[in-house]
This record gives structure tokens, sequence and C-alpha cells, in this order.
């Protein structure tokens, strides 16, 4: 079903056929913190590498961790069993991939790159000592051109060319931004199960793509910040996510920071691949979302908190930013 490796060869398997995960009872106890409540488990080992795996199935997206320590000096091969699209967002090292004997690239820390896959192995040397997290979304180009019709943002990032072998979409490597990093660490620390969990997990899968396409598209007019800028807006991108339950808008933070409108606006979209409009109502969303899962919190008190005269109106913002059905959903927890 999958290629058979030997010696210091080790298989990465991108995406699964199967999904016969392994029990959680048999995970080290190291590993224990790592895991996602929702997530199916994988585990190998042997004494040159030990690799946990995690796998949530989200809609469209295929949503997979890998968590990969070399004991001695390694060889990973990536393999994809059919042909998919991998938004990957590369922690904690570097490595270098080799797909032929001229095409070598590397995968940053803290990068982010779009994967046009086929059933071919790329070579990735890790030497003994190496820890990587690898962290990637895939999905088939069909679905992703699917998810157009409701997400317009992902349009110019659907009609991408690409080439007939596997490759790397974007023509230059992005910054794990501030937006993708917070998205990602609340996938990480996700503790609901079943659909509460599927509901936000799929939302952050989905703003990843969103977020990866708006850098892609942008990514030759937007010239480098200097250090005051970055300063200015790490500032104000702090703030909003130590503050997702006080109503702001753009001239209030325009005030409260000294800084134009237009600026700020302009400026948050530089930084972090999305509209600073967009980016309240995504801490909004977020915030009434982990609120309303706990049973104690009445809707109208949430919906006061949230700046919601009606919470009627509250309950159908939350249910088409998660595609969810909010009474299921709190019946479920």
């Amino acid at each position: 079903m999958y290629p058979t490796l030997f010696e210091e060869n080790k298989l990465l398997l991108i995406d699964r056929l199967d999904r016969a995960y392994f029990p959680a009872a048999n995970i080290p106890t190291e590993y224990l913190p790592l895991i996602i409540p929702h997530a199916g488990l994988y585990y190998e080992q042997d004494d040159d590498y030990s690799m946990l795996s995690q796998h949530v199935q989200l809609g469209p997206f295929s949503l997979w961790l890998h968590d990969v320590f070399a004991h001695k000096d390694i060889v990973l091969r990536p393999y994809a069993p059919f042909h998919l699209w991998a938004l990957h967002f590369m922690y904690e090292d570097t490595l270098r991939a080799v797909s032929s004997k001229t095409d070598i690239f590397t995968l940053e820390e803290r990068q982010c790159n779009l994967f046009n896959l086929y059933s071919h192995m790329l070579r990735v040397p890790m030497q003994g000592g190496q820890k990587v997290l690898s962290f990637h979304i895939n999905i088939l180009p069909s679905d992703l051109m699917l998810l157009v019709q409701h997400y317009p943002g992902l349009y110019y990032l659907a009609n991408k060319r690409v080439q007939r072998t596997s490759s790397v979409i974007n023509e230059k490597p992005y910054r794990i931004n501030a937006v993708c990093n917070m998205l990602i660490q609340n996938i990480l620390s996700c503790r609901y199960l079943e659909m509460p969990a599927a509901c936000f997990l799929q939302r952050c899968c989905l703003d990843l793509f969103l977020n990866f396409a708006q850098q892609d598209a942008i990514s030759d007019e937007i010239a480098t910040p200097t250090e005051a800028q970055t300063a200015l807006f790490n500032q104000i991108f702090m703030y909003l996510t130590e503050h997702p339950h006080i109503r702001h808008d753009v001239q209030d933070l325009a005030k409260m920071f000294d800084i134009p409108g237009a600026k700020l606006a302009q400026g948050f979209r530089a930084h972090f691949s999305m509209g600073l409009v967009p980016f309240l109502q995504m801490q909004k969303m977020m915030m009434i979302y982990h609120t309303l899962m706990q049973k104690a919190c009445t809707l109208r008190d949430v919906a006061l908190v949230a700046g919601y005269a009606h919470t009627e109106e509250m309950v159908s913002d939350l249910e088409k930013y998660y595609s969810c059905n909010l009474a299921a959903l709190r019946r479920s927890m």
C-alpha cells in the first residue's frame, strides 16, 4: 500500500489511505501534553528516530502534525499517496528538502509554503539530535475550487498554475505571521471533542488558507517595514488579542495608538495579511464560541458582552461563521 524503506530512510506519510489510529494509551507519556484530544494518533519509533503524527479530518481539510526527533542521522521520505495540495508550516528547526538532483529547497523555521504533491518521495535529511514540528493542512485541488464559491478570497490561490511534478506553488516562502501563529496555537491547544472541536478547528484551517492566499496575493505590493513599524503593529496585535471582549473600531484604535486610520488599516493588512475589520470579527467570534461552550453562560449574557442588542443576531453570525448549529453544539458538550 505504501513504499517500503530500509536503513536510514524513514517514511513520513503526508496523508493516508487508511485511518487505523494508534491507541492513545500506548503513546509514551512525554508526548501526552502535545496531543490534541480530538485527533487520531500514529506513533513510530526505532533506534534511529521517534515520530508522533496527529490527524484530524475537517470537511475538505486534512490536518496533520508530525513531531519528529532524530536519535541518529536519518533521511525522512515524505510521501503523498494521492495528488493533493499541502499548506505547510515549519516549526522548531530548518531542513533541506531534495526532490531531484537539481531541485533543492530549504524548509526554514517559521516559514510557510503551499506544496503541490504527487505520489513522489522527497528526501529530507535530519541530523541526530534534531527535532522538528511539521504542521500541514491538506486539501484536494477540486475541493479548494469548491470553497471559492463561498470564500472569494481563495480565488487567486485556487487558480494558480502548477507543475506536473511535486513542487512549491508559491514563488517565495512566506513567514508565519502573528495571525497564522495565533490560529495554529488555537488548534494545538484545542481541548474540545467531537462536534465542538470539528467546527472550531475547521474554521481555523479555513482562516489559515485565507491568510496564506492574501499573503500570496499582496506579496509584491508590500514594502519591508521598519523596526518601529513592526514594533507598533505587534503592540496593536497583542492589545487586540488580549482584549477580545472590548468593542473596537478603526477610528478608536487609530486614536489609541496615535496613527491615522488609513495607515492603521493598510499597515495591519501588510503585517498580518488580513484586514483589521475581519480580524476584529475573528476575535469576536472566537471569544463568543469559547464562552458559549461553557454551559453556565447564557446567550443573553454573552450577547451583551459581545455588543449585540439581540441574541438572535449573535447566534446567526456565529452559526454562519462556524458553519454550525449552536443548539446542537451546546447539547453535545
